[in-house]
């Protein structure tokens, strides 16, 4: 694994403190699909990895409880998840046990996955994840170096301008161009959050060689979700709380 920092480490522990509570609350918007966010429209719906899985090889980073790679997996892909968290990856080792479908799991820092050889991807994703890691570059360049050329990268994570808002309003509680860590301190822990604008998110992207090719911010489905107490449906309805960004690896990288 590699070297960590504090807030990674923070991030890290409040993941493993979490997890059995975490799973227990948000299980059944979880399981059964790929969820790009609280109250998203299903991957089955958006299919923003493409309209069908079966004989591709795809990596999903920041696996977290493996809901997503069961799902995947059970759509003919051959899915390897990499996560930070010991006790999320002990929560998906067992759930796709129950689904009987097979999953490669890999306890590591996403931002070092030497494990895994260059080119061997034709998909990598992240669903909610990445605003919780701290080196983005370096994370960028491990997805960019371990996908086949012209293989899709696709993630999701809070709407920029969503991230500023006050909790339950529309308010703008911080600065757009604030990119101090946000800190919260739970009952389990600490947990920092990476503030990006949408040009900084664009722009690590684009340092790692892809090409950007879609930004989208679907309608969220007329649904209250499990996250409702950060992610209210009446306000997500009113702007946008995810945002999914996919991006190509070009055929001919140079970095």
């Amino acid at each position: 694994m590699a070297p960590e920092s504090r807030h990674t480490r923070a991030n890290r522990e409040n993941w493993n403190a979490s997890s059995r509570e975490y799973q227990a609350i948000h299980r059944t918007e979880l399981e059964g699909d790929v969820l790009w966010g609280p109250s998203m429209p299903p991957e089955k719906d958006l299919k923003v990895l493409g309209s069908s899985m079966r004989g591709k090889d795809v990596l999903e980073v920041c696996c977290g409880g493996g809901q997503s790679a069961a799902y995947l997996a059970a759509e003919g892909a051959r899915v390897t998840g990499v996560d930070f968290s010991s006790e999320q990856l002990a929560h998906a080792r067992a759930f796709v046990r129950s689904k009987k479908v097979r999953v490669r799991f890999i306890e590591s820092n996403v931002e070092d996955l030497s494990m895994l050889k260059a080119s061997s991807f034709d998909i990598a994703f992240s669903a909610y994840a990445l605003g919780f890691v701290e080196e983005i570059d370096l994370t960028f360049r491990e997805v960019s170096r371990v996908l086949r050329p012209g293989g899709l990268f696709a993630f999701s994570w809070q709407s920029p301008i969503y991230q500023i808002t006050a909790e339950g309003t529309l308010e703008f509680r911080r600065s757009y161009f604030d990119r101090t860590p946000i800190v919260f301190k739970e009952e389990s822990g600490t947990e920092v959050d990476f503030p990006r604008t949408h040009g900084d998110w664009h722009a690590a992207l684009t340092r790692a060689g892809f090409v950007v090719t879609d930004i989208l911010e679907p309608e969220p489905i007329p649904k209250e979700n499990t996250y409702a107490d950060v992610f209210p449906l009446a306000k997500i309805r009113m702007i946008p709380g995810t945002t999914i960004w996919r991006a190509r690896r070009p055929r001919r990288l140079e970095l």
